[in-house]
C-alpha cells in the first residue's frame, strides 16, 4: 500500500522523478518524517560517541553541535556533514554532493552509483587491492566495505561504500592534507560512521 502523500509533495515528487530520466515507485522513497527520524538519529548518535569517549578522539576537540544532515531522498541516503563546508554544485548532481572545508581543503564526495551488476563495487574494491595508492581496505561485512590511507601526492583519503538491497551503492570519501590526520582523523570518521541507507 502506497503512503499518502500531499497533493503538493506527490507532484513535487513526481516532477523530480521524471526530471532524472528514471522512475521509480513512490513507495520506495521514505517520507520526509521518516527521513526526519532518521536524521535525528544518525545527529544523536555522533553526539552520544562523542560523550563517551569515541575511539582515536580522546584528545582532539570536535564541534559538533554544527553538523548538519544531507538527505538523498531520491537516492536513499543521509551523512552529516559540518555547517560551514560549502558545495561544490560543480561537481554536485542529482546522485551525490561535493563538500569542501574551504580553511584547508578538506573534501567529502558523497554519490549514489547504479552499480550494474556489481561491477562498479568490484572496480572501487580492486583499486583499493591493487596496492597502487597505498590504500588499505577490508570488507566489513557482504554490504559494506572501509578503506584508508596516503597517496603519492600527500592527501589522505578515508571511504566508506555500502551497497543498498537493490544492488546500488552509495559512496563516501573523504580527503585532506596527510599533514593534517591527527586534527581531521577523528572529524572524519564520525562523518563517515554517519553515512545510513534509507
Amino acid at each position: 500500500m502506497l503512503p499518502i502523500l500531499p497533493f503538493g509533495a506527490a507532484l513535487s515528487l513526481a516532477l523530480l522523478l521524471s526530471a532524472c530520466g528514471k522512475q521509480e515507485a513512490v513507495g520506495d522513497v521514505p517520507s520526509s518524517e521518516e527521513l526526519a527520524r532518521q536524521a535525528d538519529a544518525a545527529s544523536q548518535a555522533i553526539r552520544d560517541a562523542e560523550a563517551s569517549g569515541a575511539e582515536g578522539a580522546e584528545n582532539v576537540a570536535l564541534d559538533l553541535a554544527n553538523m548538519e544532515s544531507y538527505t538523498n531522498s531520491l537516492r536513499g541516503y543521509t551523512i552529516m556533514v559540518p555547517g560551514n563546508w560549502t558545495v561544490d554544485e560543480s561537481e554536485s548532481d542529482d546522485n551525490g554532493r561535493v563538500f569542501t572545508e574551504t580553511e584547508n581543503g578538506t573534501k567529502l564526495a558523497v554519490s549514489w552509483v547504479e552499480n550494474r551488476e556489481d561491477a562498479a563495487w568490484s572496480k572501487a574494491v580492486e583499486a583499493v587491492e591493487d596496492g597502487s595508492d597505498a590504500m588499505q581496505g577490508s570488507a566489513v561485512s557482504a554490504d559494506e566495505y572501509r578503506a584508508s590511507g596516503i597517496s603519492t601526492n600527500g592527501l589522505k583519503s578515508n571511504q566508506r561504500m555500502l551497497r543498498k538491497p537493490d544492488g546500488t551503492m552509495v559512496k563516501a570519501e573523504i580527503t585532506y592534507a596527510a599533514d593534517q590526520a591527527k586534527s581531521t582523523d577523528p572529524l572524519a570518521a564520525v562523518i563517515l560512521d554517519s553515512l545510513t541507507l534509507q
